[in-house]
């Protein structure tokens, strides 16, 4: 098993009324009302990998990966505010363990989240199948599981490469 654990981000931003009167302070200083004005634009951030290639590659590993979240609620500062950008990050995480057969789990308590690693880890039943026709040609394979009592909880790697 493999775990992911990421906490919930924020980025600090000056609330409106603040940033409005430090540039009414500063109308003769145009350096800081430059300033001011990129001073919190500057944040973005693209994935820095390739998710639909992750998740291949964990699917195909065998292993599964649990993503645990946790939720902290930002700091109250006065004259800030925090702005979470957690979603591209969480949802690139939350893709790999489902890709993998894994799960993802979002709570502020972190016991309660390792509770539930542990209980993942287990319960479980192990399948093994062999395809019909397989051909070694490099392209990922898909696949779909299906039971026909629906008390259980299905969790899966998303498929294989055929190598």
């Amino acid at each position: 098993y493999v775990f992911l654990f990421y906490q919930r981000e924020y980025i600090p931003q000056i609330s409106k009324k603040v940033l409005n009167q430090m540039m009414s302070a500063n109308q003769g200083r145009p350096d800081i009302l430059v300033t001011l004005t990129e001073l919190f634009d500057f944040y973005r951030r693209d994935t820095p990998f390739d998710v639909d290639l992750a998740k291949q590659a964990y699917a195909d590993s065998s292993v599964s990966i649990h993503f645990l979240f946790f939720t902290k609620a930002a700091r109250h500062i006065p004259g800030v505010y925090m702005e979470e950008h957690s979603d591209d990050i969480f949802n690139a995480f939350k893709e790999i363990a489902e890709a993998s057969g894994g799960f993802t789990e979002s709570s502020s308590n972190p016991i309660f989240l390792l509770q539930k690693a542990v209980e993942a880890s287990e319960n479980y039943y192990l399948l093994y199948y062999s395809p019909t026709n397989y051909k070694r040609d490099g392209k990922f394979k898909k696949i779909k599981v299906k039971i026909k009592n629906g008390n259980y909880r299905i969790s899966h790697r998303a498929g294989y490469f055929a190598n």
